[in-house]
């Protein structure tokens, strides 16, 4: 018997799901129609921010975000790169916030996730400001956790990106400023 489900589209969840995949296929086609317009200072922020939103919104995929970044800030804009990184970075967050959102029963059961949502409940900002600032795995529980209890969708945000930011900026800058030292210590 062959079973057909009908989508409720007056479920936000469902709602929500629509505009990511609205917003990624719209990504694409700009890209594309773009693809010629764009020069080397370009291209190098751009792969800053897909690099920074895919390794933050892959859940489980390594991408070196933060040597993307590095590399980057040597021949461009370090507070630009640390800016665009940060919020891509942040922008990807949203996938384990959503997750956590619309179901985090995967994860309840384990030890690590039920600590993270007793950190949250008590002090979700501070959690969130902390896990944001240093490269670590652990943010995508942090980040599950927040949208399972519900954490403002705002809130997290401001305070993630905050992070994000901050961490990007002193590794952009440490990149470049390094960089710079070393080509004057061996006159490269």
């Amino acid at each position: 018997m062959n079973h057909v489900t009908r989508i409720d589209w007056r479920k936000t969840e469902n709602l929500v799901r629509l505009g990511i995949l609205a917003l990624v296929l719209a990504a694409i086609i700009t890209a594309l129609l773009l693809r010629n317009s764009f020069g080397a200072s370009e291209i190098g922020y751009g792969a800053v921010a897909l690099s920074a939103l895919v390794a933050s919104a892959g859940l489980v995929i390594p991408v070196p975000a933060l040597a993307t970044s590095c590399a980057t800030a040597i021949f461009l804009g370090p507070f630009l790169v640390g800016l665009i990184a940060g919020t891509a970075e942040t922008a990807g967050e949203l996938s384990g916030y959503y997750l956590g959102y619309t179901g985090r029963d995967v994860l309840a059961r384990s030890r690590v996730y039920q600590q993270m949502e007793r950190w949250m409940q008590a002090r979700g900002w501070l959690l969130l400001f902390l896990v944001s600032l240093v490269p670590n795995p652990v943010f995508d529980v942090v980040g599950i956790a927040a949208g399972a209890l519900r954490y403002p969708v705002w809130r997290f945000l401001a305070v993630v990106w905050a992070g994000k930011l901050l961490k990007f900026l002193v590794f952009a800058y440490a990149c470049a400023v390094g960089a710079d030292w070393l080509t004057r210590v061996f006159g490269v």
